[in-house]
């Protein structure tokens, strides 16, 4: 897969949105752009357990309600945002895709006397094909620290998650 920049609209709405989701009490466990060969397309891809707990339709719905009420940025249409499980992503065993939304991220050198010089490398860009969307590291938003752990957290963790986001969204487009 070559190397796709997503343009600066899309990386600037993106932000936006990861920043109206968090102030509506959502915390996402990844967030980035996704190409999207099958339509040519960008693709917004969220994984949060939310969608756990509260169910896939619900959460598009509440979604679409806060676009409605302008809380989230007008570029970003609820229709081109995926929504993923975090427990979908572990079953399937890809534990490199957590590297997506990991900005600081190095490879350290294994100790030994080949190179004893050798320090630890930045790691600049990760790419990854989940579910048919073409996925970089360079084209997602840094993830807040603990949201993928306690995005695998229990149910109670999850529903206590979701009650709080539909309260939020509910109480804005009212």
């Amino acid at each position: 897969m070559d190397s796709r920049p997503v343009p600066p609209k899309y990386l600037t709405g993106g932000q936006e949105y990861l920043d109206a989701l968090v102030s509506l009490g959502l915390i996402p466990a990844f967030l980035g752009w996704g190409w999207d060969p099958s339509v040519s397309q960008w693709m917004l891809v969220l994984a949060t357990s939310i969608v756990d707990a509260g169910g896939p339709l619900a959460l598009n719905r509440l979604l679409f309600r806060a676009y409605n009420a302008k809380a989230t940025p007008k570029e970003i249409s609820p229709f081109i945002v995926r929504i993923f499980s975090p427990e979908l992503i572990q079953m399937s065993g890809d534990r490199q895709f957590w590297l997506l939304g990991e900005k600081n991220a190095t490879v350290n050198p294994v100790p030994g006397k080949s190179n004893p010089e050798a320090r630890p490398t930045k790691i600049t860009n990760v790419q990854k094909t989940f579910m048919g969307l073409e996925l970089e590291m360079i084209n997602s938003y840094q993830t807040l620290p603990g949201a993928v752990d306690k995005a695998l957290a229990g149910y109670h963790a999850r529903h206590h998650d979701w009650q709080r986001f539909r309260r939020n969204v509910e109480r804005l487009a009212a």
